[in-house]
């Protein structure tokens, strides 16, 4: 039986052998092409020098912007007239649409550098008043080279047209608030400095130089005259051509305390020969951070020294002492919705009008650096033009502030914010520009009751929205203010 079984299983044996015999040569070619191919069945050669990145990259991206703006009663507080004139009648009470288109470009090269432009176009359309659709620009936004490293050593280097943000705005954000939130930019160098190079690990130095004109230069089209600009039809990106030179230092603990310390000096050329020429200092801190209980804060505190030079024969010099801050505290909830509560106090001195008879009398107005914009309300940069003839003009105030959000869901966010909004001086006549030179202003120091409810909804991250509503209710700093004023907003978001 045990023969039987060998001598039927023999041809089979056979049958297996012949078969090897004919795959081997098969098998052997695939096993040469799986290990010619890159990466595949062969091991890797850690002697092989890895593929170099391309000379230069290049990128480029776009967005859009698209808002809704109504306006109402922002420059009087009166529902039947309006004391806008010329072209203020388009702040006071006003309704229209601003839609922002914004390209950007940008090299990368080999050795770490970069090169960064962008340009920019805004078309407004007035409906309330009615206007014609004002000329559309065509500007140089951004045009900057970034070298994140010198000499390989840990110092970089940006040089040109950039937007500069550090802490939450207080001192540096807005190089031109005149033309609101089209462009932020400022014509600057910055040299960065790793605290490392010192052995100061977390901290890094930045030296900045800082030249902003009044009127842009590098417009690549519009449709607007000399004659028109001479008109003021057009208008500038500031009141003044500036100029000022700053150190930033920054040292970073994550999850525990940031500090960052500053000092600018400041110069405003005087626009015409009836106004001063003010060179400014400016020294503050900011330190941040978290503390236990989930709690988180924030404060800051600048203090500002220099003179408002003569320019006209027979105006005297005077000397100019000021400062402000704020301070925030925040604390989140572990609840449906994750709300967030945050209360705030803020300071911005402002000049007493009785000082005016002091033999030596000094400016104590707290002077926004590059920081005139919507840091504390939208509504209110507009009902600050009378007392300065500015926007956004920062100044001669103090607020209590409180602020409540909550997730609605996994793109949409509420919140709501109170400023109890007061002055700590009344206001000075002298300083009003016409038309509000009398009438407008009253006695008192409470500016009055600021009520900010935003809704925010991010689709992705490339689309957003959000809806806006501003309510200002006027106190005594105004005479007969008997209403409301308010500011509403929605706004289209598309990046990509």
């Amino acid at each position: 039986m045990a023969m039987a079984l060998r001598e039927s299983s023999s041809p089979r044996r056979f049958r297996i052998r012949r078969m090897r015999r004919r795959l081997t040569p098969v098998l052997a070619i695939l096993a040469g092409l799986l290990a010619a191919a890159p990466g595949v069945g062969a091991a890797p050669n850690p002697g092989r020098p890895p593929v170099p990145p391309p000379p230069v990259d290049f990128d480029a991206g776009l967005d859009t912007r698209v808002r809704e703006v109504s306006l109402h009663n922002l420059l009087d507080f009166d529902y039947d007239e309006s004391q806008g004139v010329g072209a203020l009648s388009t702040v006071s009470d006003a309704h229209f649409f601003r839609v922002r288109h914004r390209i950007w470009t940008q090299l990368k090269f080999r050795a770490g550098w970069r090169v960064y432009s962008r340009f920019t176009t805004e078309w407004r359309k007035h409906l309330t008043p009615w206007l014609t659709q004002e000329k559309t620009e065509i500007i140089l936004d951004n045009l900057y080279l970034d070298i994140p490293r010198i000499a390989g050593q840990p110092i970089s280097l940006r040089l040109g047209r950039q937007d500069i943000i550090r802490g939450e705005g207080f001192i540096l954000l807005d190089g031109g608030p005149n033309d609101g939130s089209r462009s932020i930019f400022q014509n600057a160098l910055l040299l960065g400095i790793d605290g490392e190079l010192f052995g100061m690990e977390r901290s890094k130095l930045e030296l900045m130089a800082i030249r902003n004109l009044a009127w842009d230069e590098f417009i690549l089209a519009n449709g607007w005259t000399d004659e028109q600009r001479r008109l003021g039809q057009r208008k500038g990106l500031q009141e003044n051509d500036e100029t000022a030179f700053g150190l930033y230092a920054t040292y970073d603990r994550p999850k525990q305390h940031k500090v960052e310390s500053y000092y600018f000096y400041k110069e405003e050329e005087a626009p015409s020969a009836k106004d001063p020429h003010l060179k400014l200092h400016t020294v503050g801190t900011r330190i941040s951070g978290k503390l236990p209980y989930a709690l988180s804060y924030a404060a800051e505190g600048a203090y500002q020294f220099g003179t408002h030079d003569s320019v006209a024969a027979g105006m005297s010099a005077h000397d100019h002492r000021s400062y402000g801050g704020y301070v925030h505290l925040a604390r989140s909830l572990l609840a449906l919705g994750h709300p967030e509560l945050t209360i705030g106090a803020v300071y911005l001195s402002g000049n007493d009008p009785g000082s005016a008879d002091h033999p030596n009398p000094e400016d104590q107005s707290w002077v926004p650096l590059f920081s005139r914009w919507p840091k504390w309300s939208e509504l209110y940069i507009y009902t600050l033009i009378p007392e300065y003839g500015r926007v956004a003009n920062w100044t001669n105030m103090s607020a209590l502030t409180a602020r409540a959000s909550m997730t609605l869901s996994g793109r949409a966010k509420l919140a709501y914010t109170y400023c109890y909004m007061m002055a700590p001086h009344p206001h000075d006549p002298q300083n009003s520009p016409p038309p509000w030179q009398s009438g407008f202003f009253g006695d008192g120091d409470v500016r009055g009751h600021n009520h900010q409810w935003k809704l925010s909804i991010e689709m992705n991250k490339g689309v957003s929205w959000h809806f806006l509503l501003e309510r200002f209710a006027p106190g005594d700093f105004y005479q007969d203010a008997v209403d409301d004023a308010y500011f509403l907003r929605w706004e289209f978001m598309f990046k990509s």
